[in-house]
């Protein structure tokens, strides 16, 4: 996808609409997406506007004051993009696995 001439700033900080997510922040955003769910704030597979109102406050506190829920809405989508594609590759393969507990990385039997 074409970068439309938008430049970020050394601390991930977006000139226009673009931002740059570092590990860390998708750490913390996936987090903050955790625990809003353990509060049961998504709904038949939705997150509310409480959700992304609780979500900006808490990146706005980690990470900057600049994080938006236009943000954290494209962001979520990227993710579930990169998961869907990542399940597909793998969910039929017996040697590989989600570890989920422990590495939350995609595994695989040392054979392969």
């Amino acid at each position: 996808m074409p970068n439309k001439g938008n430049k970020t700033t050394k601390n991930n900080q977006p000139s226009k609409d673009n931002l740059r997510w570092s590990d860390n922040m998708n750490e913390v955003l996936l987090n903050a997406l955790v625990e809003e769910t353990f509060k049961g704030n998504r709904h038949n597979s939705f997150w509310t506007t409480k959700v992304y109102a609780n979500v900006v406050k808490i990146l706005s506190i980690a990470i900057g004051p600049h994080i938006t829920k236009n943000y954290i809405k494209n962001k979520t989508k990227t993710l579930k993009d990169h998961f869907a594609k990542a399940y597909d590759l793998f969910h039929h393969l017996s040697e590989f696995a989600w570890n989920n507990l422990v590495t939350r990385k995609f595994e695989a039997e040392e054979e392969v």
